[in-house]
């Protein structure tokens, strides 16, 4: 399976250990980066708002190690300083910013890091010069994973970015000091952050 979000996911797997002892994916979906987190973690909460998306993902990826939990993540009840790894995938955008990211930031353990890929509004003309090499690379990637790509009777609602980069790095400044955003291709940026 391809799409723009699974591009990035060798990248984000890259960032973090081999073995973790707990992890969380924010905004799950349909699981595919949990099953893959689970490969690296004893144990995967994955949390979305939406049922069916979960009862899905499931079925799709299903681990012993993952834990599907309906629940808001701004309103869920979740242990403070718990997770090795806080994962959220295109989420962010859903999500008012800095409660957001202060959440996370309490949630990690020390040493703990926080992978984000997210999506931002094009404000600049090097927003829309990614675009504009983004737009035929989707074409190409489309067509190479063709095979790949699925069908799916369920999907995940949503939203359009609403956040430039800049507004985005002014937040991630005060709430997580020495993060590291990069911007990508296929209108995604990540924003890496270890909790000291």
């Amino acid at each position: 399976m391809w799409n723009h979000n699974v591009h990035y996911h060798s990248y984000l797997l890259h960032q973090i250990p081999k073995r973790v002892y707990r992890a969380l994916d924010i905004g799950c979906g349909l699981g595919l980066f949990a099953w893959k987190l689970a490969e690296r973690s004893a144990s995967v909460d994955a949390l979305d708002v939406d049922s069916a998306v979960l009862a899905e993902a499931a079925i799709l990826n299903p681990a012993p190690n993952i834990s599907y939990l309906k629940a808001d993540f701004l309103a869920v009840e979740l242990p403070q300083a718990n997770y090795d790894v806080i994962v959220s995938i295109a989420t962010l955008h859903h999500m008012e910013i800095e409660a957001a990211l202060e959440k996370m930031k309490s949630l990690l353990r020390p040493s703990g890091k926080l992978l984000i890929l997210g999506l931002y509004q094009e404000k600049t003309l090097i927003d829309y010069a990614y675009s504009a090499v983004s737009i035929p690379l989707n074409f190409v990637f489309l067509k190479w994973h063709r095979a790949s790509i699925v069908e799916l009777t369920t999907v995940a609602p949503t939203r359009p970015a609403w956040l430039s980069l800049k507004q985005i790095r002014k937040v991630a400044a005060v709430v997580l000091p020495g993060f590291h955003l990069q911007r990508h291709l296929f209108w995604r940026y990540s924003l890496i952050w270890q909790k000291p």
